[in-house]
Order: structure tokens, then C-alpha cells, then sequence
């Protein structure tokens, strides 16, 4: 392990359990966390099947990457940042969610060590939609063809094009 990697850490939440996640992939020996978010379970009832599912995908993503993964439960934020110095991190790389928690978090974290780097990577996207998401049926009958076969729909331009 070379000195950078050992001065980062990744942050695995709910939406980036995957081996082809970003940050992940950036940071393959860096150490990583999730962190079963104890505020939000006990203010929102979470099924134990899902629990246990995402409990199954962090330990089916630990055995699949050469870096070690922990498990947590406590307030993100601060779990977060424990980990980062625990393992004397000057970054933390995390993949992009686009929920009001997520910039909760990075707004805790960053008040919490300021001088941590938080290095934010895109998802990848599953389409080029960018419209508004009303129901799922239209949006669904709109990137079908894309995401299923590669190909936007007539009626579908794609970014950038009119």
C-alpha cells in the first residue's frame, strides 16, 4: 500500500453497495466504512429485511475488494469521522447520493474535521433523462428502450441535442 492510498478512507452508504462503485473503484485498498445510521433508524421504521440485506451487500462487498471494509452503527457524521482518524486520512471519497441526508452528512463531517478532503465522485448514470420525475410508468416508458437496449426513444433527445 503506497502512502496516499493509505491517507484515504471510503465512505459506502445504502445507494453505493456495489463492487463498480465509484469511489470504490478510485480507492480499490483504502479502508472503508458503512454506517447503519442510528438518528435515521430510530426516526424512520426500517424494515429488518432490508437491514439484513444491506448488511449481506456490505459483507458480499468486503469479500470482494483487496481493501479492508467495516461496519458501523452510530451517527454518521461522526463515525465518519472517527474512522477518517483512526486511519490518519487526509481524504475521505465517497459516491454522490442525491438525498437532503447525504449533504447532512458531508455538512456534519466537514464541521466535525475541517480538514479532511471530502473527494465527491458521480454515479454512474443509468440514463440520459434529465426531466422531472413525475410517476415512475412515463418516466419508465421514456428511458425503456435506452436502458434495456442501449437506444433513447424517438421522442427522447438526448442531452445536449435538440
Amino acid at each position: 500500500m503506497t502512502a496516499s492510498q493509505a491517507r484515504r478512507v471510503v465512505w459506502v452508504h445504502g445507494d453505493s453497495l456495489s463492487v463498480t462503485d465509484p469511489a470504490l473503484s478510485a480507492c480499490p485498498d483504502a479502508p472503508a466504512l458503512f454506517v447503519f445510521d442510528r438518528p435515521f433508524l430510530q426516526a424512520v421504521p426500517v424494515a429488518f429485511p432490508r437491514l439484513a440485506f444491506m448488511y449481506q451487500g456490505v459483507r458480499d462487498l468486503a469479500a470482494h475488494r483487496p481493501g479492508p471494509t467495516e461496519v458501523r452503527v452510530g451517527a454518521v457524521p461522526d463515525e465518519l469521522a472517527a474512522f477518517a482518524t483512526a486511519h490518519h486520512a487526509a481524504e475521505l471519497h465517497v459516491t454522490r447520493n442525491f438525498t437532503p441526508d447525504f449533504a447532512r452528512i458531508v455538512d456534519g463531517l466537514r464541521a466535525a474535521r475541517p480538514e479532511l478532503r471530502v473527494v465527491i465522485h458521480e454515479p454512474e448514470r443509468l440514463t440520459s433523462f434529465d426531466g422531472p420525475l413525475r410517476r415512475f410508468f412515463g418516466f419508465w416508458k421514456k428511458v425503456e428502450r435506452e436502458v434495456l437496449h442501449g437506444e433513447p426513444a424517438p421522442d427522447f433527445p438526448r442531452r445536449g441535442h435538440r
